[in-house]
């Protein structure tokens, strides 16, 4: 397994970390520069962005809270979406209005005439900032599947008919699971997500799915002929024989596959939005064949590469979420594609202190994310950029603490990539901490060792301490740990001094405080 920080050539059989825009803009340029040509690298792409409508539908509209302590938990402070206007939204917005030559031009102006400056605008222009790109990553025979929920599908519909062609529009999908858990007061139980597929071009690949035949549908072969075989025949005349049927034609209402929270499964990881295999391989054996390649830019917790692995399909897989190209890489696809180390591959995640240092200055999120999640296993990152009191990730303690009479958990995390952090910095974090329910502690994280002044040590000390539950151990409130320390030599190796963390992702006990996979190995965590 190999990592490294700079990358402009699209390679599968890799995960790379970072925002997608970044890696499809570097992709688009090398293959332009290098063919002279339109990119034509994906067979096949499938994306589920994230997206948690369902509990910030009025967010999206401009009404209700956004403070991020609404939020219950870390992990799902972590996977809420709130796409919420501000200054990078209206930006992006103007940009794509003002660019003649834009695909999605014409359903962006019509989204402001009727959402105006809401976090659904702001949504509908992240995604046609990418969407765009990655028409052009397709292959003339290529599709693409869109997967989403009944809060926003009608108006990124009208993204993908701008981008890829209403004549392009091949099926609106339908994922239904059975019903679970209590029901809405004034609405029908929303148990299904969309799922978008368009094509490139006139003549997309397509492989027709079939399932199995239901008893009723066995029944109808109530014939048999004289060798012994079930027959049916058609008014009269055309025989139709049970041992040639290879099923029945999925249509675009998919019932027979439960979400995984209605199984006990092996596959689930507790990542929130982790869609089942079974989903994946039926999209992928549709639209690809052996040696085909699959490209997911919002790939999660990886099961469209695991799937893609499994059947012999070539994988690359983008996630913002360094915990998540983590996971795909160290976990799924060794335990479940079979894969060894060596034939993984990650692209993006620094591999020195230099690295680090260089990405910092490059691409500031990313390392928040980077950093965030090096400084200790319990810690996530958000997934994107938004007005959250510098609040740059966050973790929870496996035992919550009481203080006059509250339970308290939540550590938080701010980094400084770009800019020098000053005292004004760490004091403002300091009342963020005091002030955000539920929380107990936090962690100021710089890029190197000597950014931390005597002055803001002098801040962090006034915050004091508190004890762990069940313990008279003592932890201070607030504290600090920089990028170096996660490239030091295990022996100097230092993590920031914290009761004992939750997983971010199950919320339960961590088996162990090690990094997993490629880390644990690279780096002797």
């Amino acid at each position: 397994m190999t990592t490294t920080s700079k990358q402009t050539e699209m390679k599968t059989g890799t995960v790379y970390f970072g925002d997608c825009l970044k890696h499809l803009k570097q992709w688009i340029k090398w293959n332009k520069s290098l063919f002279e040509m339109q990119p034509a690298l994906a067979d096949l792409i499938y994306l589920d962005p994230p997206w948690n409508s369902k509990a910030n539908y009025n967010v999206l509209f401009g009404q209700g809270k956004t403070d991020v302590e609404d939020c219950a938990s870390a992990q799902e402070t972590a996977f809420v979406d709130m796409w919420q206007w501000g200054k990078e939204a209206q930006e992006r917005t103007d940009q794509i209005i003002e660019d003649d030559n834009h695909p999605a031009q014409k359903s962006i102006r019509g989204a402001v005439e009727c959402l105006g400056p809401s976090g659904m605008l702001a949504y509908l222009s992240y995604m046609a900032e990418r969407l765009a790109l990655l028409k052009m990553m397709l292959k003339e025979t290529g599709s693409i599947y869109l997967h989403c929920d009944p809060y926003a599908s009608h108006y990124l519909k009208t993204v993908m008919d701008n981008i890829f062609g209403a004549k392009n529009f091949r099926n609106e999908i339908v994922w239904c699971y059975p019903p679970g858990g209590k029901a809405p007061k004034h609405a029908f139980h929303r148990k299904h997500d969309i799922i978008f597929y368009y094509s490139r071009g006139g003549n997309p690949r397509f492989n027709h799915q079939f399932a199995h035949l239901t008893d009723a549908q066995v029944k109808k072969f109530s014939k048999t002929d004289e060798d012994g075989r079930k027959y049916k025949e058609y008014r009269g005349k055309t025989r139709t024989y049970l041992d040639e049927m290879e099923g029945s034609p999925v249509p675009c209402w998919w019932t027979d596959i439960p979400s995984l929270g209605q199984t006990i499964s092996k596959e689930r990881t507790g990542f929130p939005t982790q869609k089942p295999l079974k989903l994946l391989k039926r999209i992928i054996e549709a639209s690809t064949n052996e040696g085909d390649v699959v490209l997911d830019p919002f790939c999660g917790c990886g099961t469209s590469v695991v799937a893609a692995e499994m059947l012999k399909r070539h994988f690359v897989g983008v996630d913002i979420s360094y915990y998540s190209a983590r996971t795909v890489t160290c976990g799924r696809l060794q335990s479940e594609a079979r894969l060894s180390e060596e034939e993984i591959q990650i692209k993006g995640i620094p591999e020195d202190f230099e690295g680090a240092k260089w990405l910092a200055k490059d691409d500031p999120f990313s390392f928040e994310i980077f950093a965030v999640e090096a400084c200790h296993p319990g810690m996530m990152a958000n997934k994107i950029q938004r007005g959250d009191k510098g609040i740059d990730g966050r973790g929870k303690l496996l035992h919550p603490i009481k203080e006059k009479g509250k339970k308290k958990s939540m550590i938080l995390v701010q980094v400084k990539a770009k800019e020098k952090p000053v005292p004004a910095d760490v004091d403002a974090f300091a009342n963020v901490i005091r002030n955000t329910k539920g929380t107990v502690a936090g962690v100021f994280i710089t890029v190197e060792r000597n950014q931390w002044t005597p002055r803001m040590r002098e801040i962090a000390a006034q915050e004091g301490t508190f004890k762990a539950a069940g313990s008279a151990e003592e932890f201070p409130r607030l504290q600090h740990w920089h990028v170096g320390q996660f490239f030091y030599k295990t022996e100097r190796r230092q993590r920031p001094h914290l009761p004992e963390m939750a997983d971010p992702l199950s919320g339960k006990e961590m088996t162990s405080m090690k990094q997993t996979g490629f880390l644990a190995k690279r780096y002797g965590k």
